[in-house]
């Protein structure tokens, strides 16, 4: 049968676009064996605050981009995010279970920012009765290849006859090098659909967790599929 995978590193409670290029494929590699990148997502992303977009951030203990991703813990500081989380959604129509769902992930034990981040992708997936097969890059053999070629790899040890990547990364990788090792490149190009936020213009591409404060399961279902998928040349 064939197999698309996309790999991509360990975010936490990412946008809706990483969800949707994660329902795109039969496999999602979490690349957590990579460098950490300071001010990245790794740690960060924006939800609605005041009416305006604003940048969460949660403190990791001695960042470095020396490092690998899976290398690096949470302090534990979870609160300042979770008041804000309470004082920015609280009147939101579906804030009581999706609160609940952020502060269980929050206040787990895990500390390690890969687990975390991983179970913050994981638990959506849950919540939406979603289907979603999932492994951390670190789990399987490494070899030394890098960017292009590590993504090749990937393919051959699941086995995959196609690779999905953000459209933003058109210009990461080439067709041909795939071609030639009997891959199909596609880039998933997303669609973000407006919904009400309470505020005057909408804000697309925040946290995941402002479209589940804001929209039914089956909405955001809908949403998931809401791309399309870019032949390379």
């Amino acid at each position: 049968m064939p197999v698309i995978i996309a790999v991509m590193q360990p975010y936490l409670f990412p946008y809706l676009g990483y969800f949707q290029l994660a329902r795109s494929v039969d496999h999602f590699v979490f690349l957590d064996d990579v460098a950490y990148i300071k001010k990245g997502f790794i740690n960060r992303n924006r939800i609605l605050l005041g009416g305006q977009p604003f940048t969460f951030s949660i403190a990791v203990e001695r960042a470095s981009q020396n490092r690998r991703i899976d290398e690096h813990r949470f302090t534990g500081a979870f609160d300042t995010f979770l008041q804000q989380l309470h004082h920015a959604y609280h009147r939101a129509p579906f804030f009581h279970e999706v609160f609940a769902l952020v502060e269980a992930i929050c206040r787990a034990p895990e500390r390690n920012v890969a687990g975390k981040n991983v179970a913050s992708v994981r638990v959506v997936f849950d919540y939406l009765e979603l289907p979603f097969s999932s492994q951390f890059a670190s789990s399987l053999p490494r070899t030394a290849a890098r960017g292009e070629q590590r993504i090749l790899d990937l393919c051959r040890h699941f086995g995959a006859d196609t690779y999905h990547n953000a459209a933003g990364g058109q210009m990461l990788y080439g067709e041909r090098h795939f071609a030639e090792q009997g891959v199909r490149l596609r880039f998933l190009r997303n669609r973000f659909a407006a919904y009400e936020q309470g505020v005057r213009a909408f804000v697309p591409g925040l946290s995941i967790i402002d479209v589940l404060m804001f929209n039914e399961r089956e909405r955001v279902c809908e949403m998931l599929r809401d791309f399309d998928l870019l032949e390379t040349a």
